[in-house]
């Protein structure tokens, strides 16, 4: 009886201890692969964010220049002309910088005709340096 009343004691006492399911390698690679793609997803989704906060930067940054440009066009295009006067490829790539600028500008303010006029009298007055129209050629101006 007294064992009898022990082995009861026991059973109602000890938990039942369920082993977990045993997991097979495809179901450890198959987690592997879901926590990758998640990984990458969210890696993914992280760029893309940071590519559009750079791109809204980029465009204020474009729209902040452009309106200082609006204040005094007529002194960057004198600042075009000084520039070319230079005949220092650095100074042409500034010019055809600001030249972008110019053509934005212009874009911007519905008269682009008024930009190529002047423009097409600049590639005349320096038709003679072919570093200048070779890079204003790559800038598609």
């Amino acid at each position: 009886m007294r064992l009898e009343l022990l082995r009861r004691f026991r059973d109602e006492t000890t938990p039942s201890i369920v082993a977990p399911p045993r997991r097979t390698v495809a179901d450890v690679l198959d987690g592997a692969a879901r926590r990758r793609a998640e990984r990458q997803s969210r890696q993914a989704a992280k760029r893309a964010e940071e590519e559009a906060r750079r791109a809204s930067a980029r465009a204020l940054a474009d729209e902040r220049r452009l309106a200082e440009l609006a204040h005094d066009e007529q002194a960057a295009w004198a600042r075009v002309d000084a520039l070319i006067g230079t005949r220092k490829p650095a100074d042409y790539d500034a010019a055809v910088a600001l030249l972008t600028d110019l053509r934005a500008l212009a874009e911007r303010n519905a008269h682009p005709h008024e930009f190529t006029q002047r423009l097409a009298t600049l590639r005349q007055t320096h038709a003679r340096k072919p570093g200048l129209l070779d890079r204003l050629d790559r800038a598609n101006l």
